[in-house]
């Protein structure tokens, strides 16, 4: 049974007993079976502003992105309770100086995962909020995960390879679980 299954059952017997009630008759609230469940994830098919919370599904490979102003990311997460799922998909960059795969500036419990990144100044960078790097895996880029001044930071079952720092924490502590580490110049940089 998967997850969503499981909780749709709970769901439905949690309904059935609110029905029930303290009598223990049973009412007739009908049910629908689509407002029990999350809202469907939004589709992106290409670099992007996410700016309202809720869970996100990349569909495609994004290549060579980055071409918009040097310092703007191709996903940017400004929104608090946001999951970034890149479908294991891949976000190319163009290997230019400043340039960010995916950003999360300023929001709070955010989710990245199931996305490469590469090619990046930054391939996954936090500033001022906090979020989990998840089964992510960034290569070829200066940082391959870079946390600034961020609330806080996990980053978990992701590679990290071939970058010039793999994982650097600014003025955080960064919760490291489960990663492979490989060819990057630095593995993991601290710095108060």
């Amino acid at each position: 049974m998967t997850f969503r299954e499981v909780r749709t059952l709970v769901v439905l017997l949690t309904a059935l007993g609110l029905a029930l009630g303290a009598g223990g008759v049973l009412t007739t609230t009908p049910f629908d079976a689509a407002t029990a469940t999350d809202a469907t994830p939004t589709e992106i098919g290409s670099c992007t502003t996410i700016d309202e919370p809720g869970t996100y599904v990349l569909t495609t490979d994004i290549e060579n992105a980055g071409k918009t102003a040097i310092s703007q990311p191709c996903m940017k997460i400004t929104a608090d309770n946001v999951t970034f799922d890149g479908g294991g998909h891949t976000i190319d960059g163009r290997g230019e100086s400043h340039t960010k795969g995916v950003a999360v500036a300023d929001a709070e419990g955010v989710t990245i995962t199931n996305v490469s990144v590469n090619d990046w100044h930054s391939g996954v960078l936090v500033t001022g909020g906090s979020a989990t790097v998840r089964n992510v895996s960034t290569f070829s880029n200066a940082y391959g995960v870079r946390l600034e001044n961020a609330t806080g930071g996990t980053v978990e079952n992701s590679t990290i390879s071939d970058n010039l720092v793999g994982v650097s924490a600014i003025g955080v502590d960064v919760s490291l679980s489960n990663n492979e580490f490989s060819g990057n110049e630095i593995r993991v940089q601290r710095a108060d």
